[in-house]
């Protein structure tokens, strides 16, 4: 096999194992490795945010009392309860307009770093400042997210929304200029 036709193939399995991520919401009960937990963590902290500040601290959350807390803090937040583990989000609170970007950047490496350990995530999403004081954190630092993680449970697909997962490519890509064919 060529060099070329081997990258093209490891390209292809890194650009399918990126696609195949979805959302888990249901989880076995089994818990989540400490060093699979650290790797999570390492694939956050070397994450690129803007200007590299790295706005962020992470609190793990194992506590199931604590994590039910979190299951009724917010809308679409239920599944919290049942992950083995939780990540919440501590932005710096000092820059929102960039902090949403990076907030989101890390929340993706996180799930990319669990789903190469075979393990499922969920985002859920709070009101800023509804969950700072469940987890003490104070101003002007501000949790709007946790990530639940564990091993996905076999009954659950994990894809929802859009008829067949995702829309057409040709109905979301333009050329030069916004309803443009492709």
């Amino acid at each position: 096999m060529s060099d070329t036709t081997t990258k093209q193939a490891d390209a292809s399995t890194i650009t399918r194992f990126l696609r195949d991520l979805r959302q888990v919401r249901r989880f076995r009960p089994d818990a989540v490795p400490t060093e699979v937990e650290r790797d999570i963590l390492e694939v956050a902290r070397w994450t690129g945010s803007a200007k590299n500040v790295q706005p962020w601290s992470f609190i793990v959350i194992r506590n199931p009392e604590t994590l039910q807390k979190l299951s009724k803090l917010g809308n679409y937040t239920a599944f919290v309860a049942a992950a083995p583990m939780a990540i919440a989000v501590v932005l710096d609170g000092t820059n929102p307009r960039t902090e949403w970007f990076d907030e989101g950047r890390v929340e993706e490496r996180m799930m990319l770093a669990a789903k190469a350990h075979g393990l499922g995530s969920g985002t859920a999403r709070y009101a800023e400042g509804a969950i700072n004081e469940l987890l003490g954190v104070p101003a002007p630092h501000v949790v709007r997210s946790v990530v639940g993680f564990g091993y996905p449970d076999e009954g659950s697909s994990g894809v929802r929304g859009v008829q067949g997962g995702r829309k057409p490519l040709d109905d979301i890509v333009h050329q030069e200029r916004f309803g443009s064919a492709q």
